[in-house]
Formats: C-alpha cells, sequence, structure tokens
C-alpha cells in the first residue's frame, strides 16, 4: 500500500518543574490591558489542530491523488511513487539538520512533482474527503474550538491566521461543523492557471507578522484588543504585536514559559480558564 509516513523520532516532552510558579501572576494579570479585547485571531497547526505542519494534508493528497491517477495516467502515478524517496530523504535530514528549512523543501517537493499540472477541482474534492475524516477530525482541539464558538457568540471578531493551505484549514473546520464560528481565514492558498494546479504558495510563512499587520489593517482592527492564540515560535512577531497574547493548549511547555515572562502571554490551564480570559476580557 502506497505510504508517504515519515519514520522520524519521537521527541521526549521537556519537564520543567517550577511551570506553575512561572505562570504564577501572569496568566492573571490584565494590568497591561488598556482596552477590551474585541477579536480574537487563531493559528492554525498546533494551535486548533494536532499537526504541527502542513505534511499531514500533503500526504493525503499524494495518496488519493495515486490512486485516481490510475488507470488513466500512468506517467503521473509513477513520478508520485517515485517521490517517496525523496520525501523520506527530506524526514532523515530534518531529523538530523536543526538549520534545515523542511517546510520549504517539503513544498518544493510536492509543488515540482505532485501537484503541478493536476486539475484543482480534482485536488479539491481530495481534500473535502480528506476533511471528513474520523482520524482527521480528531486531531481537532475543541476546548479551543468552543471558546472561540463563545467568543462569537458574545459579539466578538473571530478568525483563523495560518501559513497552511487555506483551503484544507476550511474543509475541516467545515466538517467539524465550526465554519459559522468564524469571521474569516487568512492563510495561504494553491495557486492555478486555466483550471490547473501551479504549487502551493508559501507567502505567509516566516512573514507572518508582516501578514498579520496587513490583516489587521484590512479589517480595521486595533492591534491593541487583538487577541492571538498561538503555539511556536513562528507566532512570536504576532504576540509582540497584539495586546493579549495567548498560548495554545499544544504549545510546548518550555515556550510557554518563555512567552509567559517575555511577553506575559496567557497560558490557560484548562477550557474554562481560556473562556474566563477570552470571554470576558
Amino acid at each position: 500500500m502506497l505510504t508517504f509516513s515519515p519514520r522520524v523520532p519521537v521527541l521526549r516532552a521537556v519537564c520543567v518543574r517550577s511551570l506553575p510558579d512561572v505562570y504564577n501572576g501572569v496568566t492573571e494579570d490584565k494590568s497591561k490591558h488598556d482596552m477590551p479585547c474585541n477579536a480574537i485571531i487563531c493559528d492554525w497547526n498546533g494551535t486548533l489542530i494536532q499537526h504541527r505542519d502542513e505534511r499531514p494534508v500533503l500526504e493525503g493528497i499524494a495518496v488519493d491523488l495515486f490512486w485516481a491517477s490510475f488507470p488513466l495516467h500512468p506517467l503521473r502515478m509513477l513520478r508520485i511513487y517515485r517521490t517517496r524517496a525523496l520525501l523520506e530523504a527530506l524526514y532523515l535530514r530534518a531529523s538530523r539538520e536543526a538549520e534545515f528549512d523542511f517546510v520549504r523543501e517539503l513544498f518544493r517537493v510536492y509543488n515540482e512533482r505532485i501537484v503541478n499540472g493536476v486539475p484543482v477541482s480534482l485536488i479539491h474534492s481530495i481534500v473535502v474527503r480528506y476533511a471528513n475524516r474520523e482520524e482527521v477530525q480528531r486531531q481537532l482541539d475543541h476546548r479551543v474550538l468552543r471558546t472561540i464558538r463563545a467568543c462569537h457568540q458574545a459579539g466578538k471578531a473571530t478568525g483563523i491566521f495560518s501559513a497552511g493551505y487555506g483551503y484544507g484549514i476550511l474543509s475541516i473546520v467545515a466538517a467539524a461543523g465550526y465554519m459559522k464560528d468564524f469571521d474569516f481565514c487568512k492563510a495561504d492558498q494553491l495557486a492555478e492557471e486555466n483550471g490547473r494546479a501551479v504549487r502551493f504558495e508559501l507567502n505567509i510563512y516566516k512573514n507572518k507578522r508582516r501578514f498579520l499587520e496587513e490583516l489587521l489593517r484590512e479589517r480595521a482592527l486595533d492591534p491593541r484588543r487583538v487577541a492571538y492564540v498561538g503555539d511556536s515560535e513562528d507566532d512570536e512577531g504576532c504576540f509582540e504585536l497584539v495586546g493579549y497574547p495567548v498560548m495554545a493548549y499544544m504549545a510546548p511547555e518550555e515556550l510557554k514559559v518563555r512567552f509567559a515572562r517575555k511577553y506575559r502571554a496567557f497560558v490557560p490551564k484548562d477550557e474554562q480558564h481560556l473562556a474566563n480570559h477570552l470571554v470576558h476580557a
């Protein structure tokens, strides 16, 4: 059976013994907020869904596209099959080299060898099927999604901001029944020409602060009144920009400590704690 699953070593969680002491006084301190929060913007990977990057959706597209190419497109099937070796080499290199830009190289391989020239309608249909899979839906963090729903019902603007594939994000959100709880989603897209895919764009990646600034201007949102929920160092520029930085549940513990100290980021203990902070902020 064709598979693109990598063999990457499992990373051990970082143990921070003084974690509660670090958070005390930080998560409850609202003295720095001069204005009430009126918008909540969430990262996607690692924040609303457990996947750390777009690898799972890309692999899902590759596998389904392989079988969809039978029997009329044997050359496409062969090209996808041979791409496995390149991907395995990327996974291995990423596990050995800390400075290796795995995400950019991953998208380059998929763009050049898998999606280029494929009908966009076919990719969309594959993504919708992927989004509805039970194993994909299980990856969602409903603790955050339910809180976003409560914020939206309370009249706050809500949105998703991600370097991930926008159509894939919205398909997963829609399949879970949360589409109406978000006012917008700004993410990277699939460039196309004459109905065929050209490449997955990677514009927001490594440029999140600049694109968040553009998003806030487009939607006339005051950064001081915006909460941003994120989980990684890629979100650091966003935490610098907004008045209400919030750590995702799935963020690494070491990062929670660091950003709580550096940006006074809110670190929720549980769903009620997060809801109290965001809904009533």
